[in-house]
């Protein structure tokens, strides 16, 4: 019985070897993309959107003020609204694909187009009368002034079985 190797060529180093390994890594490099927020890859056509972006953001809190900012590579400031609901902040937008002719024929297409929408719910209460966004080299910078009038930090005590009955407690 003769044995006939998968790969063309004996799976030489020189043709990418075995076959099963390079479907692994694509597979592995699909799942990063969809995992990272990537979305899923884009085709090309006209008309036709990739899967829902999620972009990147950092969250961080001063004394005074939450920062958050969103990488948006490519994205016009006129396609950008951001919102302020209560406690949640929602980022919107569209990053369309750049088309130079009518006639462009694609060979391939790896750069995400599309809709996006980012929520984050802010963990106090902001002055919203300050709020202030820019969008300067691909990121979206929010500044949330905080609102002083809020109390930043409040103990509460635990009350454990034993409290209960040693009179601490509240009695039923």
């Amino acid at each position: 019985m003769a044995r006939h190797p998968l790969a063309p060529f004996g799976g030489s180093h020189l043709t990418g070897g075995d076959p099963f390994s390079s479907l692994q890594r694509g597979m592995n490099r699909l799942f990063e993309d969809v995992l990272r927020g990537g979305g899923l890859p884009a085709t090309g056509a006209e008309g036709q959107e990739g899967g829902m972006l999620m972009p990147q953001i950092n969250v961080s809190e001063s004394d005074t003020e939450i920062r958050i900012t969103a990488e948006l590579p490519g994205v016009a400031e006129k396609d950008v609204d951001v919102t302020l609901d209560d406690d949640m902040l929602t980022i919107r937008g569209e990053k369309r694909l750049e088309q130079k002719g009518d006639k462009e024929n694609y060979h391939f297409v790896e750069r995400s187009f599309g809709r996006f929408m980012r929520s984050v719910r802010l963990p106090q209460s902001v002055n919203r009368d300050q709020v202030r966004a820019n969008v300067e080299n691909g990121v979206l910078t929010i500044v949330l002034p905080k609102n002083a009038a809020q109390e930043k930090t409040r103990h509460i005590p635990v009350m454990g079985a034993e409290s209960k009955g040693s009179g601490t407690g509240t009695s039923h």
